[in-house]
């Protein structure tokens, strides 16, 4: 029975010839008594390249981007979500092809990797993402070691990542009760419903954009978490009641103008939809936050900021296991993400532990009595 070899070791070797080779088409391919060029030679050979061992270099003469390609077609059979992981890969190890366009594998140096490393810096990228394109850079490299395509890779860990500097999870700006008024305020009627949901059932863009008129029953919502498949009903504020309900009345209104004019048009059974009467994205709903942030005069900290606030408001009012299920999270630890406790809320729950623990009154103590 036939088995596949592993991408370690991708060549036979032949005990008689004392030569290295490959077999295809149920033909011997010999690639010669070196296995460094035998190597060589097997992976010129995947690539299409005519060449013989003896005037082969020592590294294959093979593009980076060629390179790429090929971890990024091995490594998909590993990834548990293959499309979104392919995608971050291809930006990540994109940004330094476009950086080192044509680069060989042959003039690839640490060296060249840690002035790539400084250059990133210099144009100010964030630490977070410095370190997603140099590890990118690191497994593309490990995965060549691995399949043969180097004898050994280069030390890249030499060039370290970058460290992490800002504020902690518990520190992080949130929106005040007097921005979020202000927010509120100079919002349309759509962007106004948008927020004050937000608020209400901790729902981020895409919630705003998945949202239905069938998840609305009477004055509850029942919408299911698309990142996690949590299942939560929420039971809305008034002043969202009546805001959805203008909406309705204008989306009927817009729909009887259209009409008139010889126009079939419908939401298709979303609450939330744009001029053009498509459903709001996610990026469309991030866009038009930031210019109300503009007009309102808020720092913008995000739409999605919003379910911080909605998350740090709700653990100061409930249990931890309240807070998951209104966060619509499968593990309890997840909302320690989005929970940012300031410092006063501590100096007013340290004094409330004082007066459960040791009552109102003032305690008199051994040094008082003394000086009295």
């Amino acid at each position: 029975m036939s088995r596949s070899r592993p991408a370690s070791n991708p060549i036979s070797y032949h005990k008689h010839t004392k030569q290295y080779y490959v077999t295809r088409l149920g033909k011997r391919i010999y690639l010669g008594t070196d296995k460094g060029n035998a190597l060589i030679m097997y992976h010129q050979l995947n690539l299409g390249i005519e060449s013989t061992p003896m005037d082969s270099p020592r590294l294959i003469q093979i593009t980076m981007k060629e390179l790429a390609n090929r971890f990024l077609m091995a490594q998909q059979a590993n990834w548990k979500n293959p499309d979104k992981t392919l995608k971050s890969y291809r930006d990540w190890i994109g940004r330094f092809l476009k950086d080192h366009p044509r680069l060989r594998l042959a003039d690839f140096t640490v060296e060249k990797f840690a002035a790539w490393k400084l250059s990133l810096k210099q144009r100010d990228y964030s630490a977070e993402s410095i370190n997603h394109y140099l590890g990118a850079i690191r497994a593309m490299f490990n995965f060549a070691e691995d399949a043969g395509i180097v004898e050994k890779a280069p030390k890249l860990n030499r060039v370290k990542n970058e460290t992490k500097i800002g504020q902690s999870l518990d520190s992080k700006t949130l929106y005040t009760s007097e921005q979020l008024g202000k927010l509120i305020g100079h919002a349309d009627l759509q962007m106004k419903t948008m927020i004050l949901l937000a608020l209400n059932c901790g729902f981020g863009p895409k919630d705003i954009g998945d949202l239905t008129w069938d998840h609305i029953n009477d004055e509850r919502i029942t919408l299911p978490r698309t990142k996690t498949g949590v299942c939560q009903t929420y039971l809305m504020w008034p002043e969202i009641s009546v805001l959805l309900e203008k909406i309705q009345q204008q989306r009927s209104e817009r729909i009887r103008k259209a009409a008139k004019r010889g126009n079939k048009r419908s939401d298709n059974g979303y609450v939330f939809i744009t001029w053009f009467w498509k459903p709001w994205s996610k990026d469309a709903i991030a866009e038009q936050f930031r210019k109300l942030c503009t007009k309102a005069g808020v720092t913008c900290l995000g739409f999605y900021r919003l379910r911080h606030c909605a998350s740090t408001a709700m653990s100061l009012e409930a249990t931890p296991h309240v807070q998951r299920k209104f966060m619509r999270h499968s593990r309890l630890q997840q909302q320690t993400t989005y929970t940012h406790i300031p410092d006063t809320e501590v100096d007013v729950a340290t004094s409330k532990i004082r007066r459960r623990l040791l009552g109102k009154k003032k305690l008199i103590l051994n040094e008082e009595r003394n000086q009295g």
